[in-house]
């Protein structure tokens, strides 16, 4: 189990996410189509980034306890996707409560 926490953090941070949207319908729960539009370009140009930075060997995978060990190509994790999906989607949630809470003032 300690082999996925990291894993399972980020899906877990996900999920906090994903309420704090459905709370407030920022992203996802407001409109679907242009969340997922938005996260899948996103998402594609930093897994572009990552091949990139690891062929050009400024990136590597550093090994850890708490990773799962699953790789999808050499220094590419499957915890990297995740963790660009939740970064992107973070992003996205705090800049829609920016511009709610700058267009009231």
């Amino acid at each position: 189990m300690l082999k996925f926490a990291y894993l399972l953090a980020l899906l877990f941070s996900l999920f906090g996410i994903l309420l704090l949207d459905k709370r407030y319908k920022l992203a996802a729960f407001f409109n679907i189509s242009r969340t997922l539009t938005t996260l899948a370009t996103v998402v594609v140009v930093f897994i572009i980034w990552d091949i990139l930075g690891i062929k050009l060997g400024i990136f590597f995978s550093g090994h850890s306890p708490y990773m799962s060990g699953v790789y999808l190509a050499p220094d590419f994790p499957i915890e990297e996707i995740f963790f660009l999906i939740f970064l992107c989607y973070f992003t996205l949630i705090m800049y829609r409560l920016a511009e709610r809470r700058w267009r009231r003032t």
